[in-house]
Parts: C-alpha cells; sequence; structure tokens
C-alpha cells in the first residue's frame, strides 16, 4: 500500500493536499482493483460543483472481480472528475495508487485509517478473490 496517504475500510484512498492544501483526490486500494483486473466501467459520479453528504455515494466501479461503490467518508465538495478514468477505466487496474477517481475539497481532519491501521485491517481479511465464481 501506498504511505504517502489514507485509506478507508471500504478499500479506497484518500490523498490529503493534493493538488492543492486543503482538497485530496481519492481512488481504489489495490485489494479492491489488483493489477491488471479488468475494469468495465466507472460511473455515478457527481458533477464538479456538488456539495455531498457523508455516506452518499460518490461513485461505482465495475471489475471483473465485481462491483465496487465508494461512499464520501466525509461532508465535502466535488472540485473535479478525471476524465481519463471515463474514458479508459482500465487505467484504474493497471495503477491503482497512482490513479484518481475524484478530487474533494475535504475537512481537516477526517476519520480515517492511516497506512498502518489499513495494512492492520487487511491482514484480518480473508485473501482477496483473483477470479469471479467459476472463473478461472
Amino acid at each position: 500500500i501506498a504511505a504517502d496517504r489514507f485509506y478507508h475500510r471500504d478499500h479506497y484512498w484518500i490523498l490529503p493536499d493534493s493538488p492543492q492544501p486543503g482538497h485530496c483526490r481519492i481512488g481504489l486500494s489495490a485489494y479492491a482493483c489488483r493489477p491488471g483486473i479488468e475494469v468495465y466501467f466507472v460511473e455515478h459520479l457527481p458533477s464538479p460543483g456538488s456539495q455531498v453528504r457523508a455516506g452518499e455515494l460518490l461513485a461505482v466501479i465495475e471489475t471483473e472481480k465485481g462491483v465496487v461503490s465508494i461512499h464520501s467518508p466525509f461532508d465535502c465538495q466535488v472540485l473535479a472528475v478525471n476524465r481519463a478514468v471515463l474514458e479508459d477505466p482500465n487505467c484504474i487496474g493497471f495503477d491503482a495508487y497512482g490513479v484518481w477517481i475524484l478530487e474533494l475539497r475535504m475537512p481537516t481532519a477526517p476519520q480515517l485509517l492511516s497506512p498502518a491501521e489499513y495494512l492492520q485491517y487487511l491482514r484480518s481479511l480473508p485473501p482477496p478473490q483473483c477470479f469471479p465464481a467459476g472463473k478461472k
């Protein structure tokens, strides 16, 4: 896992102060989207300028492993949508920590997991399935 960001138990990362202070970028962790996993689409992205409440849906990503829903971990404003993930969703599967999905204005102290806490959480989970049921 990347050490420069925070994590959520639903397997997405938040990179604070990116690209500027008070902003953050959000993307999928490698646990949610293993390298090389095919990503079919990204949808339900709110428009830039939208206000989103904690717990509301930010994005739905369908991969060959299944569907991942990202819910906002805090109240925020959507600042930008990464158009590259809409044009080529597979870019997420090739670089989970380098490809962001949304840029948000974040609160000063969001309640998220540190890299060490997220790694400890991952160790408590069963290994992820690399293939959908019946596919090898």
